[in-house]
């Protein structure tokens, strides 16, 4: 069942993407510092963002003896005419030990072009008919990307510099597509600073962490249930708002059910995410 708390998050993401063509303005660092809150007035500059996105998992026993590790590697752009979004050259890989390279990776055909505008239509199970191998991991592209977004952008006039604060909009459970369920806890977005990031850009710090959330999930084949820690850095531009890079980690303990196995298994998993900005 969806939340109201997943609603607003949504509508607030929406919301945000009006301003096309503004003027940059030379933000006032000092000033911004001085009074402890980010630029009150600053909208998003919604032009062509292209990103990559590189999603590692790491897959151990809860004792961190390695089993195996996936990257799923994806173009994202957002900007689009209409507020649309989509991923292009998305692939999958696999290594069977922790120091290999990464293949090039299998192409995921039907991640090629797929379009969509940001909402919450995205949980509903329709809209993801045509993905069928590893579409757990894409599926996770996807909201992952909503989530980030949602974080940099839901709160920002409420930040205050160096002040925790609890972001009750994006607490409660979310239904998975029709496969399960995710219930965010207690997320916190902290705002640690400025910084000047590589493109020349003033960017605001923006840190967020949430612990024990839990995860129900069944498909293609497979069942898992157990919880999550996830947490990261979002670098938000305060000259026209656009999100330059973020990170972020987690951290799954879980019993699960494999294709094929009778009996469950206690498993670690582990995500280091990218979202490097490339235009």
């Amino acid at each position: 069942m969806k939340t109201k708390s997943f609603t607003l998050m949504l509508a607030l993401l929406i919301c945000g993407a009006v301003a096309f063509g503004q003027t940059k303005k030379q933000p006032d660092i000092a000033g911004i510092l001085k009074s402890g809150k980010l630029p009150q007035n600053l909208e998003l500059k919604n032009d062509l963002q292209k990103f990559v996105v590189t999603t590692d998992h790491f897959n151990t026993d809860i004792f961190g003896n390695f089993f195996n590790k996936f990257r799923i590697k994806g173009e994202y752009t957002r900007g689009l005419p209409g507020d649309l979004v989509k991923w292009n050259n998305v692939t999958v890989a696999m290594a069977m030990s922790r120091n290999a390279e990464f293949a090039a990776g299998d192409a995921v055909g039907y991640m090629e072009n797929f379009t969509y505008k940001v909402s919450e239509d995205m949980m509903n199970p329709e809209k993801f008919s045509t993905f069928t191998e590893h579409s757990a991991f894409t599926k996770n592209l996807v909201w992952d990307m909503m989530g980030i977004e949602g974080f940099a952008w839901a709160y920002f006039n409420e930040l205050e510099l160096n002040k925790p604060y609890k972001a009750a909009m994006f607490n409660g459970k979310i239904d998975l597509a029709g496969m399960g369920s995710f219930e965010n806890k207690d997320v916190i977005l902290t705002w640690t600073g400025i910084t000047r990031w590589s493109n020349g850009e003033y960017c605001a710090v923006i840190e967020f962490i949430t612990m024990n959330n839990p995860l129900d999930y069944a498909g293609e084949g497979m069942s898992m249930k157990g919880r999550s820690h996830y947490w990261g850095t979002i670098w938000i531009s305060v000259e026209d708002k656009q999100v330059e890079h973020a990170v972020l980690f987690e951290d799954v303990v879980m019993e699960i059910q494999l294709p094929g196995q009778t009996t469950k298994q206690v498993m670690d998993a582990t995500r280091e995410i990218t979202y490097e900005r490339v235009q």
